[in-house]
């Protein structure tokens, strides 16, 4: 923006629309005459542009003398809405005592909060704060980042590291939890199916294998047992005892996902009527304090948005947002389809369903797509398998038999 710009915003311009034929005429008169204007846009018989207050006089002679007619739009600028707050003093006070409001509650602590905990329950965090004096409601410079943290990590002992932090009006704990050693987990097990599959190869690293190419089986069933038969010395006739290992190894089988989907010949759809109602939300360091609006939605039926506005950013230290939400009511209204397009609609919901069970980063070695009768009449079915090729092979449950 440039800096006589700047000085129009403060001093305040007027948005100014010309009608008549010789618009054109009115603007060369006053570039003629050295007035300034911006924001220029024209039709053929019309002309909306921007003007400063001293100017408005001059440039009605112009109109006249052009055969225009000239009309204010709109006042803008910083002295005409000071202008207005004159007018309105009581909307001009209550601005002035929210603000002010808002700077003092910005000097307490209003909400507390906790970050990085896993095990602990973070109330049970905030109630070791609250007993160490640190709740809200505490103005700020009454606490000791430090000596809070020392308390905390006193009173809890599966804590290793506390910090707190101020931001805005939100006191902030962050903590981070001891590590327990982990324990070697090499005990005796087998490996075991993750999932149903037909197995095509098996590599035994320890262990020995209970299925082989070829085989069919079923999610849990032992596919490595984690045994070692050690073989018997020639002339021994004793049996050697089995001993108990870590079955490790692959086993690779091809794996299913099917996904089933069905369409109607006569769909239901869901379209806006056009009517909505608005709720806004107030809130203060993300925490609402004033809600205006229609509490209760008085649509049977209805899609929703929210849109969330900062205000006052860079004026007040913590955060203020405007949240909007709005109720859109639905209409739900029927469509014929063709077969064609009944077959193709289910057909995208059983993709839908089969590829929303396979696992990340498995390719998918082929598709099958089949059409279905689902037994129901207006109704046509597709069936949709995917097939891919996994190792299939998980350590056994510890905690399982």
């Amino acid at each position: 923006m440039s800096i006589p710009k700047i000085r129009y915003a403060v001093t305040g311009y007027l948005e100014l629309s010309v009608e008549g034929r010789a618009t054109e005429k009115f603007i060369n008169l006053a570039m003629h005459e050295g007035i300034p204007l911006w924001n220029i846009r024209h039709g053929p018989e019309y002309a909306v542009l921007n003007a400063d207050v001293d100017s408005f006089f001059d440039l009605r002679h112009l109109a006249k003398r052009s055969g225009c007619r000239l009309r204010i739009k709109r006042k803008a600028g910083l002295a005409f809405i000071i202008s207005r707050l004159f007018r309105r003093r009581g909307l001009a006070a209550g601005l002035i005592i929210f603000v002010a409001t808002l700077y003092t509650l910005s000097s307490f602590v209003l909400f507390v909060s906790v970050e990085g905990n896993e095990r602990l329950e973070s109330e049970h965090i905030r109630r070791l704060a609250a007993e160490a004096g640190a709740r809200p409601g505490l103005p700020k410079w009454r606490l000791n980042k430090d000596e809070l943290a020392h308390q905390l990590i006193i009173a809890e002992p599966e804590l290793a590291w506390v910090g707190v932090q101020i931001r805005g009006t939100r006191m902030v704990i962050e903590v981070k939890e001891k590590i327990k050693s982990p324990v070697a987990f090499e005990r005796p097990g087998h490996l075991v199916a993750a999932k149903d599959g037909l197995v095509y190869d098996v590599l035994v690293i320890s262990g020995v294998a209970r299925v082989a190419p070829g085989d069919t089986v079923s999610k849990g069933q032992v596919l490595i047992e984690g045994a070692l038969r050690p073989q018997a010395q020639q002339g021994d006739t004793t049996i050697p005892p089995v001993v108990a290992v870590r079955a490790r190894g692959e086993v690779w089988a091809r794996v299913w996902y099917e996904g089933y989907g069905e369409a109607a010949l006569v769909e239901t759809e869901r379209v806006p009527t056009g009517r909505y109602v608005t709720v806004w939300t107030l809130l203060i360091d993300g925490q609402p304090v004033l809600r205006v609006g229609r509490q209760q939605t008085p649509y049977i039926d209805y899609e929703q948005s929210a849109v969330r506005s900062a205000i006052f950013r860079g004026i007040l230290p913590f955060p203020v947002e405007l949240l909007t939400e709005s109720s859109y009511e639905i209409e739900r209204r029927k469509q014929s389809l063709t077969l064609k397009q009944a077959h193709e609609l289910a057909a995208e919901r059983a993709r839908f369903l089969a590829e929303s069970q396979l696992p990340a980063g498995v390719a998918v070695e082929s598709v099958a797509v089949t059409n279905l009768d689902p037994g129901r009449a207006g109704y046509v079915g597709v069936r949709h398998v995917l097939e891919t090729r996994e190792n299939i092979a998980e350590d056994e449950d510890p905690g399982g038999d």
